[in-house]
């Protein structure tokens, strides 16, 4: 698998029916991601990212919370919005 794709994640069925509980609850959430606000949003630093090992602050976002949409204050109301914007912003080394 190339750097960075993670198009092919693959799991091992014995360790998800194998394990306890909370095992197969974290496989089902592997298995369940859907797909990241790079390849969803299209965008253009996706390979760049993956050479240079950086994540951005929408990547960051998704894998902490599973959402392609946060609340942010829009003209003083609490509203739903997309992370889109956040891609490319806030680039850090990836840990």
């Amino acid at each position: 698998m190339a750097k960075g794709d993670y198009s092919n994640i693959q799991l091992d069925m014995d360790w998800y029916w194998g394990g306890p509980n909370e095992y197969n609850k974290f496989a089902d959430a592997i298995q369940d991601v859907g797909p990241s606000p790079c390849m969803k949003f299209d965008c253009p630093r996706q390979k760049t990212c993956a050479m240079e090992g950086v994540e951005c602050k929408a990547f960051r976002f998704w894998v902490n919370n599973g959402s392609l949409t946060t609340m942010r204050k829009v003209n003083g109301k609490k509203t739903e919005v997309s992370i889109e914007d956040d891609c490319q912003r806030i680039l850090r080394i990836c840990e």
